[in-house]
């Protein structure tokens, strides 16, 4: 961190907007705390934040997305978009697996850094071999999601990679969070592509879609997270 609370490279949040409100900003802003942003760049953000989201208030607000960024020099903007998720695909996404050589550079504590292109590589060649979102692997190991976070059920616990290599997604730390609520059992470690075939559920979470069954591959324990999301925008 620099001495002035900035964060040693450009940081992204992309959050879902519902009603005037960001439910899972605190869970955002502590990303952002983790990596890097002092008490003076986080009152910045909180206020571009509760600007935007104020503006855009109204019963078609809960497919609105807000995406903050505070820069290198500890600056925070936001802006509000109209649009679907990449993970709202009619039948659900269709996961393909993308072979890296090397795993992506994450800034302090796994935080989501403003530059993409790692992730936007691998969704590009996802969506060439006929994929709507990339599962990165390393070595046959499962690094991360193109947009989201990666999650197993594997013999009834929900599983999924640890950050690093992965970003720690904020919809990863609300999951986790409300596993013990749900009555699921977590793992975070190592999963592979051996594990993605034989996993009886294959589910993705993002903080704007909540969570999505990859297509074929839903169930009971993607209900039950995906209804965890619709309380807290719901709430």
């Amino acid at each position: 961190m620099t001495g002035d609370g900035a964060p040693a490279v450009a940081l992204r949040e992309t959050c879902r907007l519902v009603c005037g409100a960001v439910p899972l900003w605190p869970y955002h802003r502590a990303r952002l705390e983790s990596g890097g942003c002092g008490p003076d760049v986080l009152s910045a953000a909180d206020a571009v934040v509760e600007r935007e989201a104020q503006a855009w208030t109204g019963p078609d607000s809960s497919r609105l997305r807000l995406t903050v960024v505070v820069d290198g020099g500890g600056a925070a903007d936001a802006r509000v978009q109209r649009r679907l998720s990449s993970l709202d695909v009619p039948g659900g996404p269709i996961a393909v697996p993308v072979e890296v050589d090397a795993p992506p550079g994450l800034p302090l504590h796994a935080a989501k850094p403003a530059d993409r292109s790692w992730w936007d590589a691998a969704q590009r060649r996802a969506r060439s071999a006929g994929g709507d979102q990339a599962i990165v692997t390393l070595g046959g190991r499962i690094l991360d999601g193109g947009t989201a976070t990666v999650w197993l059920v594997i013999d009834g616990a929900l599983c999924t990679p640890a950050a690093p290599d992965a970003v720690a997604g904020v919809a990863r730390a609300f999951v986790l969070e409300r596993c013990s609520a749900v009555g699921l059992p977590v793992r975070v470690g190592d999963l592979t592509l051996t594990d993605l075939m034989r996993a009886d559920e294959v589910l993705l979470t993002n903080a704007f879609a909540g969570a999505v069954a990859v297509r074929g591959r839903g169930g009971p324990h993607c209900e039950r997270v995906r209804e965890e999301f619709a309380r807290i925008w719901s709430s």
